[in-house]
């Protein structure tokens, strides 16, 4: 899999994204993944001191149950550790069980650092019933 560096104004990250109102805000960095067939999905991380916010993953219809999900979260992780992050946090309304496979373990919201709990996601872009997960990187 390829992955490119892209930024959050990239017209066809912002369709996959959704909600993608503060793409382009600082200390947020996209990829996007794909193979020789073309684009596969994307994924980024949003920095918050020495934790990260993993921002939406998304995997496009036609390539999905291929374990591009899982590729796409492990890359994003070991970018979290090549960029010095301890840990990696998450919003998700639907995915809980997905990334508890991936070794995240559901959150409490008031055991979560200041940094993350202030991100426009967690603020008011994910509804307050979204899960809150978290994962230990090994960098």
């Amino acid at each position: 899999m390829n992955v490119d560096h892209i930024g959050g104004d990239d017209p066809d990250l912002a369709l996959a994204l959704l909600p993608a109102d503060d793409l382009t805000e600082a200390d947020r960095v996209f990829y996007r993944f794909s193979t020789d067939q073309g684009t596969v999905g994307y994924g980024g991380l949003e920095r918050c001191g020495n934790v990260a916010l993993l921002r939406p993953v998304v995997v496009l219809t036609e390539y999905r149950g291929m374990r591009f999900g899982t590729d796409v979260v492990e890359w994003l992780l070991g970018e979290a550790g090549r960029l010095g992050m301890l840990s990696v946090y998450l919003l998700t309304e639907r995915a809980a069980p997905f990334f508890e496979r991936l070794g995240f373990v559901v959150t409490d919201r008031a055991d979560a650092p200041p940094a993350i709990l202030r991100t426009r996601q967690a603020t008011g872009l994910c509804p307050a019933s979204a899960t809150l997960l978290s994962r230990t990187v090994h960098g």
